[in-house]
């Protein structure tokens, strides 16, 4: 198990996103449960999506809508557990939405493929705009990240939901979101 610092992986995307984006840029806020943004995790693996993840989506996304970035602690997803077959401790809800993101499933497969995890399968209902990918490796089949898409009145909502496996269990006390304020980049 390694320490993965999530508030330092999205801070250098942007800052990275700043940098390499020409042009006008869009206005980017970010809300971080700040107890959360440390975890453990397998290896390095959601530490590189993560950053690929949040720097293309800022570097395609459209420069006249705001992008809000938020980072979320979720205690229970019970029939999420069910449905992957895993038992976390807890999740961690990385979330990029926005009215002008640019991605799909097509991209979100490709940087996972990058980091050997497989798509195990997309599922949606008929008639919702919401799609669940669950994202597997083949060599340890515990380890499982969830992506979920969903379009909401033209704002679309990128989830990452990371299972947390601790030997400590779940933490006694979730912290609550800070005020949401913009980052200038």
């Amino acid at each position: 198990m390694e320490k993965l610092d999530i508030g330092t992986v999205i801070q250098d995307a942007i800052s990275r996103f700043s940098q390499n984006r020409s042009g006008d840029k869009p206005p980017v806020f970010v809300t971080l449960a700040p107890a959360m943004t440390q975890v453990l995790w397998e290896n390095q693996s959601a530490e590189t999506f993560m950053r690929r993840f949040v720097y293309e989506t800022l570097l395609t996304s459209d420069p006249e809508a705001p992008i809000e970035v938020s980072l979320r602690c979720k205690p229970s997803l019970s029939d999420l557990n069910a449905f992957i077959g895993i038992k976390p401790n807890y999740w961690i809800q990385l979330r990029i939405s926005g009215r002008g993101i640019r991605i799909g499933e097509k991209v979100i497969e490709e940087l996972f493929d990058e980091l050997g995890f497989r798509v195990e399968e997309w599922v949606g209902v008929e008639g919702s705009d919401t799609r669940l990918g669950i994202f597997g490796t083949i060599d340890a089949p515990i380890v499982k990240m969830v992506f979920c898409l969903q379009s909401v009145r033209h704002k679309l909502k990128c989830d990452l939901l990371l299972p947390i496996h601790e030997r400590s269990g779940h933490p006694e006390i979730i912290p609550r979101d800070q005020d949401r304020h913009p980052l200038h980049v």
